[in-house]
């Protein structure tokens, strides 16, 4: 009988140590130090969000941002579908998530997430292709389907969403992107239509910018970036570094080495860097990593509570992090 009350009692207290164990390994990302604000920009491949959500819960849990960007999300979910998911994001803090939706773009839209508060900016309600470029790009000799799609994609606008919001005192301007993705050359109309979605997107954020006055600008998303970072340096802006130039966050992987964003392992395209966050100056950039605990240590991913392959099944991109302060 002592024995096996013995045994009872040792069972418990080895549950226990275990809970304990897992409590303390599943600790957030730590932040640099001075971080006012944590950016999280990610690609989540449409409906895997919500058909993948506990993976997508446990990553987030573990990124602990206060600003979530999450592109390529799919036309036919809401707000309240979001709202549903993030609600089981293990954090402490408060005030809940606030979100807006996307409303321009074919099957892609924007979604942002904020611990803090939003407003669409109108200026981003629809953003529509130029006449000129719709007729060029439905005259090209394309088979039926691939025209079909392409009116489609047109007829939705550029998948591109912007938001007024205010953290505390502070204001910014968000801008979240998804650019036509593809094309394996310079002229290529993939990279002509990025070209247009990018004057589009730019001169919709000059207007917000116009008549407002934040204390920061954001633009972030998945950029297409596959003829390299071009695309991203006209969405910068002035070139000769005026007030409104936008600058770049230089992210890599926890081994210090990978830049990749886009996973290309098993399709005919390299992985490479893809998604960006672009920031003024009203921001100082204190940290930034492509968030991925197949490139991580061990120590780092037990830390985290992560498996090595946990965001493979969830999206072919991985997570962009900015740990920023404010000027």
């Amino acid at each position: 009988m002592i024995v096996k009350r013995y045994w009872i009692r040792w069972s418990v207290c080895l549950c226990l140590m275990l809970l304990a164990s897992a409590a303390c390994a599943a600790r957030p990302l730590p932040r640099a130090p001075g971080t006012d604000l944590r950016v999280l920009v990610w690609n989540v491949s449409r409906h895997q969000f919500f058909e993948h959500q506990k993976g997508y819960i446990k990553a987030l849990s573990a990124i602990d941002a206060d600003l979530l960007i999450l592109d390529e999300m799919p036309a036919n979910r809401s707000i309240d579908d979001v709202r549903a998911v993030l609600a089981q994001i293990d954090s402490r803090r408060q005030p809940d998530w606030q979100i807006a939706y996307g409303s321009s773009g074919h099957n892609q839209r924007t979604v942002f997430a904020l611990r803090g508060e939003l407003d669409a900016l109108p200026e981003f309600a629809f953003l529509p292709y130029p006449d000129e470029f719709r007729a060029r790009m439905l005259a090209l000799p394309l088979d039926p389907a691939e025209l079909q799609r392409m009116q489609r994609s047109l007829d939705g606008g550029v998948a591109a969403f912007g938001v007024h919001a205010r953290i505390g005192t502070q204001q910014l301007l968000l801008v979240g992107v998804d650019l036509e993705c593809c094309g394996d050359s310079d002229d290529a109309w993939e990279e002509q239509q990025r070209v247009v979605e990018v004057q589009q997107i730019r001169a919709a954020l000059d207007s917000a910018w116009n008549t407002r006055t934040p204390d920061a600008v954001i633009v972030a998303g998945d950029f297409n970036a596959v003829r390299g970072r071009g695309i991203v340096a006209r969405m910068q802006g002035d070139a000769s570094g005026g007030e409104r130039r936008l600058q770049v966050v230089e992210a890599s992987h926890a081994n210090g080495r990978d830049t990749w964003t886009w996973d290309g392992r098993g399709t005919p395209f390299p992985s490479r860097p893809l998604d960006f966050i672009l920031h003024n100056d009203g921001l100082r950039q204190l940290r930034a990593l492509v968030f991925d605990p197949e490139t991580m240590s061990a120590r780092q991913r037990s830390r985290l509570g992560l498996r090595r392959e946990a965001l493979i099944p969830l999206s072919a991109h991985r997570p962009v992090i900015a740990d920023f302060a404010w000027r």
